[in-house]
């Protein structure tokens, strides 16, 4: 009698444990990156009246099977479940979902790195990538090296997007190309170049191809500004809120050839063969300028300009040689087009905008058009991820039986078969209809032991009538 009431009151308390991890799934079914639990039980031990026997062939006797009563029930286990759970569009750029397996990483200096599946995201005041708690999102920081952005895989520390990564500096324009048509009977076609020096600011010179005597031959001149003895009138370089001039009328930096089809063959200065650097140009007012060829084999189609500034003691704010291409220029009968086009150099530009890709590279988008690798998100990945154990916080920690999630500097969400969904979370496992029917089935089960205590109660209530 007291067996059964053991027995009914270790099914009382699994029921309410089973009961526990009902509500805690049902309390989080919103909660982001939740992973729901289950209880699994097992049956005590049970108390052995009678043990087993063979059978006797001797004496023509069968054998018996034991004779046990059980003693009740056990929790045997509560497990994480780890399926993904459904995804939800928020368009926050710092709001992520891990399609496939892994872990986010976060920490902290004082409580070391934890994992998590909930990728909600914020940028605090300081440019750090945190969680809702603080702890810092974890990845590796693009570094510049031999002028290319590169991600240095070190190992993993706090992400944050600092004030050197804020701005980028400006650059000066290193090429322009030229494309587009010279129509044979047109003496002249005007274009505009324009350029930035090293502070950013943009500059332009008017251009003219001039046609000359020698068939197929064009002069490339910087147009002098309109002035009252176009003889004496400097070129003008315009821009940066400034104009200063160039010494020289209608300054002519070579001649471009093309051949009886039209394409172009080469340039030179003034229509001479490929002879090395033309002399280099001192100029006595404000700018001076070197111009000189880019040979390639016998034909070349590009040439090098160095504008400079001899007296404005400002040697930070300059232009540097300017490569000047004029390989994609056609003459053909029909509009002349020709154009300067395709030049690099930028101005400073403000971060205005971070995207975050499949891979985990943080991209950064800013005010002067640019774009810029700035941090990769690190991942880790676990052989038993069910054996971590719950932090809160939406937090996990590595355990013994969990597996070592990397080797000390993270992983790449491709190098785990997985990738990164920006502006989305992932949502709870926990299904709903589910949990209903465990905990109707789990109540019954409350119920049944429950009569199982007040039936034995009633039965050591009448043996204690017996003395009366």
């Amino acid at each position: 009698m007291m067996r059964s009431m053991f027995s009914g009151v270790s099914g009382l308390r699994i029921h309410q444990t089973r009961m526990d991890v009902i509500a805690n799934n049902i309390a989080n079914v919103n909660t982001a990156g939740f992973k729901s639990s289950r209880v699994t039980f097992s049956d005590a031990f049970a108390q052995t009246l009678r043990g087993a026997s063979a059978a006797n062939m001797d004496v023509g006797r069968g054998g018996l099977n034991p004779m046990q009563i059980g003693l009740g029930a056990n929790v045997a286990a509560i497990s994480t479940v780890m399926t993904p759970g459904g995804a939800q569009r928020t368009d926050a750029p710092l709001d992520l979902m891990i399609e496939g397996d892994g872990f986010f990483v976060v920490g902290d200096d004082v409580s070391g790195l934890f994992f998590t599946r909930a990728g909600h995201f914020t940028q605090d005041g300081f440019g750090n990538v945190v969680a809702p708690n603080g702890m810092m999102l974890q990845g590796w920081r693009a570094e510049e090296v031999g002028g290319d952005l590169i991600i240095n895989r070190a190992p993993v520390q706090g992400i944050r997007i600092g004030p050197d990564q804020q701005t980028i500096p400006a650059n000066a324009t290193t090429r322009i190309n030229f494309a587009g048509n010279l129509d044979p009977r047109a003496p002249r076609v005007p274009t505009t170049m324009n350029f930035r020096d090293s502070l950013g600011n943009n500059w332009q010179i008017d251009v003219e191809f001039i046609a000359t005597n020698e068939p197929g031959a064009w002069d490339v001149q910087m147009v002098a500004t309109p002035g009252s003895n176009p003889a004496t009138t400097p070129v003008r370089l315009q821009g940066g809120n400034q104009s200063v001039n160039i010494s020289g009328p209608g300054l002519n930096i070579g001649r471009v050839h093309f051949d009886t089809s039209g394409n172009m063959i080469h340039i030179g200065p003034h229509g001479a063969p490929p002879t090395g650097t033309w002399p280099t140009t001192p100029r006595t007012t404000s700018t001076y300028m070197e111009i000189d060829y880019t040979v390639a084999g016998t034909l070349f189609h590009s040439m090098n300009i160095a504008l400079g500034r001899e007296d404005w003691g400002d040697p930070g704010n300059d232009f540097g040689a300017i490569r000047l291409d004029f390989g994609a220029l056609v003459q053909r009968e029909g509009r002349s087009n020709a154009v300067a086009r395709d030049y690099d150099g930028r101005e400073a530009g403000d971060l205005i905008g971070i995207s975050v890709g499949p891979d985990g590279v943080i991209t950064g988008t800013y005010s002067n058009g640019q774009e810029r690798m700035l941090w990769q998100i690190a991942m880790a990945r676990f052989e038993n991820p069910a054996g971590l154990a719950r932090m809160g916080n939406s937090l996990f920690a590595q355990t013994r039986n969990s597996g070592t999630p990397f080797d000390g500097i993270g992983l790449e969400a491709a190098a785990i078969g997985s990738q990164l969904l920006g502006g989305t979370l992932e949502m709870s496992n926990v299904d709903l209809s589910f949990e209903f029917t465990e905990m109707i089935t789990t109540q019954r089960g409350f119920q049944a032991n429950s009569r199982i205590i007040t039936t034995s109660d009633e039965i050591l209530q009448e043996l204690v009538n017996l003395r009366r």
